[in-house]
């Protein structure tokens, strides 16, 4: 048996193996209420098939056309079972898969909607800083006004009957009272306002590392969702905007479409190279044509009549009647 042979074998083995193995499983993982019997029910199905498929080749002309028949159907029944149970653990892995991606990207969602919220916050607490710091400048202003509001007022004295009327200016008590009690009030109000917005500042410090984290962490959920083993597909289901179920459904019948008849084909080619001669040398069949032959046709040919001489028995003295013929010219002398 020659290397190749050897290699042919191998090939027909392990692509049936694989394929038997991919189908045992997706039809056990159908039937998981009973497992293990369900593995081995298909296990033998797959080595059934395996065996018909040799014996078919190698006893084909010496079986009845019932069993051929039979055993044909099967086969191809049993390739339809074993593409169907690989379609079946195909679509089982990539949808366990996607529902890790979905959990992930969901996760993202979740993540990207509270980093939404803390953007709105953010800008709202900015807003505000904003309206207390023209608040805070405006008092400032006025406690500016205030400090420079005078506290006196202007008091008239009398001159008495000789004497003029003269006009000076006291310190309104009053007035001391109420512009310090006006300035404590703005400056506890510059100083709450201050005390706000240092507040809200820090507050927005917050918020932004907090939004640092959320950005990091969705940085890791997506490096999680490209290094998946659908990441690909993703990306061609993009490309070409379809949906990835649609791109893996089709990428998975053409796994199917290959997989067993393949594995049926080079079993078949296996059994052809095996019973093969070493030293076999085909010897096409001669053929012989039989020409055809011309057939003769005898024709009748006309007797030509030799015209001789009337010969006369007496007109010679002498007549030797041995001679053949007697019209010979040696004769008639």
């Amino acid at each position: 048996m020659s290397l190749f042979t050897i290699l042919l074998g191998f090939s027909a083995l392990f692509v049936a193996a694989c394929g038997g193995f991919f189908s045992v499983k997706g039809i056990g993982l159908l039937f998981s209420g009973s497992f293990w019997a369900t593995i081995l029910m298909a296990s033998s199905l797959e080595f059934g098939k395996i065996m018909a498929t040799s014996f078919l080749y190698r006893y084909w002309n010496k079986i009845n056309n019932l069993l051929k028949t039979y055993l044909t159907c099967a086969v191809i029944i049993l390739m339809g079972i074993t593409s169907l149970g690989v379609f079946g653990f195909l679509s089982q892995a990539f949808y366990s898969t996607k529902s890790n991606i979905d959990g992930i990207e969901s996760q993202v969602k979740l993540l990207e909607n509270k980093k939404n919220s803390l953007n709105i916050q953010i800008a709202s607490n900015n807003e505000r800083v904003k309206v207390l710091t023209e608040t805070r400048k405006n008092q400032e202003g006025n406690l500016t006004k205030a400090l420079d509001q005078s506290t006196t007022t202007t008091v008239t004295k009398s001159g008495g009957l000789f004497g003029n009327d003269s006009q000076e200016k006291v310190i309104d008590k009053k007035s001391v009272e109420l512009k310090s009690q006006t300035l404590t009030t703005m400056q506890s109000n510059i100083s709450s306002l201050e005390s706000n917005i240092q507040n809200i500042n820090n507050i927005n410090i917050s918020l932004n590392n907090e939004l640092n984290n959320l950005d990091n962490q969705i940085i890791e959920l997506n490096k999680k969702v490209i290094s998946s083993d659908i990441g690909t597909y993703k990306f061609i289901a993009k490309a070409f905007n379809v949906e990835i179920e649609t791109v893996v459904k089709y990428f998975i019948l053409f796994i199917v479409v290959v997989f067993d008849p393949l594995a049926v084909c080079l079993l078949l080619a296996y059994n052809i190279a095996s019973n093969r001669k070493p030293n076999e040398i085909i010897v096409e069949k001669i053929v012989e044509v039989e020409k055809p032959i011309e057939k003769i046709i005898e024709k009748p040919v006309e007797i030509i009549k030799n015209i001789y001489t009337t010969y006369k028995r007496g007109t010679k003295k002498k007549h030797n009647p041995d001679l053949a013929d007697p019209n010979l010219k040696s004769n008639l002398d």
